[in-house]
């Protein structure tokens, strides 16, 4: 049985490793997320992340000059519950 809810209209998230370094965190993308039915979320790594513990799964953005507000070509992260992205 398939859950994925991958059809018409569902788009997948990104998964991003996020990499510090001394000036600025470095984000790069390794795979792809997608929502099952059942609230549950299947997870398709392309490279495994090394060094780092950290990963944001989120909707893959897009800008017109291919990099980011931040000037990494990532995501700006959005401050979670301790200031942190």
């Amino acid at each position: 049985m398939n859950d994925s809810a991958s059809g018409p209209g569902k788009k997948p998230l990104a998964v991003y490793a996020i990499i510090d370094r001394k000036d600025k965190s470095h984000w790069i993308k390794i795979g792809s997320a997608f929502s099952n039915r059942d609230g549950s979320t299947n997870v398709y790594l392309d490279a495994l992340p090394i060094g780092t513990n950290r990963l944001q799964i989120r909707e893959p953005r897009a800008w017109e000059d291919g990099r980011a507000p931040n000037g990494s070509g990532a995501p700006t992260p959005e401050l979670g519950p301790e200031g942190q992205p």
